[in-house]
């Protein structure tokens, strides 16, 4: 393990150090994009999922003042094959200290290797934002190889954008709890299961951690979930978030798919251009979306089309902790 510099110390994270990090993460997303990406609230959640332990799963690393200055996690759920991590650093932090917390997060991920199914290939992740150069060069020194880059789009609205155009057949309402649980998740495995880095996972492992996000998440609004139904079959889902960092002005699409049956028709612009009137409608003139740059399904030039335009850039890095046979989509 790479040693940390003098007076600053290593621990396990908490649930009580999430607004301190949140206030991190917006001084690092401030440096580098003049504004917060993320809330304490979704945070919150992410580290009370049922496969995430902070005890386990992350680090931080304490300043001599008994700030955290940087920290880092690492996601590790069944079948154990891919290990993603996430890291954030204060903009004054030294690079020792990332260096002590990639190292370590490295080396939680191994622990997990065994639990892999046998004779399958496993391989940590991370990624940085392309502007962040000390960060991807971090991760390149440490042995890892880039691997994908992921897009992050937007639009801005200055009048009532274009109603949506549904294919024949097709209806669309509003997530409704219980009823939708399982059902919406389940359309969401399909859709999702061409998608690059896709790993199949238990359902019931999946549902658990849907349910922590609807029933827990205080930015959750079950109103932003628009479901595409076809003969009453969730054909289409698109899953919004009424916050997308500290700017009032900015929605999210944070989940946007539609079943292979279905492509091809226009479901999935109309499925955006209903968010973007429901945004509209609330007053967010932004809206956001993430996108992987390879998308075999064309989503980027459907974006594009839309009025989008890519606004930050994300790289992400791969290293191998077990080679094998691959069970993750590398399509």
């Amino acid at each position: 393990m790479h040693a940390l510099p003098d007076e600053y110390q290593m621990r396990p994270g908490r649930l009580d150090d999430i607004p301190e990090l949140i206030a991190l993460e917006s001084a690092y997303t401030t440096a580098h994009f003049g504004r917060s990406l993320r809330t304490e609230g979704e945070l919150r959640t992410e580290w009370k999922t049922p496969h995430f332990d902070p005890a386990r799963d992350s680090r931080v690393i304490i300043d001599p003042d008994g700030a955290i200055c940087g920290w880092v996690e690492v996601y590790d759920f069944d079948p154990h094959v891919i290990l993603p991590s996430r890291q954030r650093m204060a903009p004054t932090a030294p690079e020792a200290a990332a260096t002590c917390l990639l190292a370590w997060s490295i080396e939680r991920a191994r622990r997990s290797v065994e639990l892999a199914p046998p004779n399958t290939r496993v391989a940590f992740t991370q990624s940085a934002f392309d502007v962040d150069r000390a960060a991807n060069q971090r991760l390149i020194d440490a042995g890892l190889s880039p691997i994908r880059v992921f897009l992050r789009m937007q639009i801005e609205m200055e009048s009532i954008p274009e109603a949506p155009v549904w294919p024949d057949g097709i209806t669309v309402r509003t997530f409704v709890k219980g009823q939708d649980d399982i059902p919406a998740v389940e359309a969401m495995r399909e859709a999702f299961a061409d998608h690059w880095g896709h790993v199949e996972t238990p359902l019931e492992d999946d549902i658990a951690d849907w349910k922590q996000w609807i029933y827990e998440d205080e930015d959750f609004d079950i109103d932003l979930w628009f479901l595409a139904e076809d003969a009453g079959k969730i054909v289409g889902f698109c899953q919004c978030y009424p916050v997308g960092g500290d700017d009032p002005r900015i929605g999210l699409v944070d989940e946007l798919g539609v079943l292979r049956s279905h492509r091809g028709r226009g479901l999935a612009t109309a499925l955006l251009r209903h968010a973007f009137g429901a945004f509209f409608a609330r007053d967010k003139t932004i809206v956001e979306l993430g996108v992987d740059a390879q998308s075999l399904t064309g989503a980027t030039r459907l974006y594009e089309k839309v009025g989008m335009q890519t606004v930050r850039q994300t790289n992400v890095y791969e290293l191998e902790l077990r080679p094998g046979e691959e069970i993750s989509n590398r399509g």
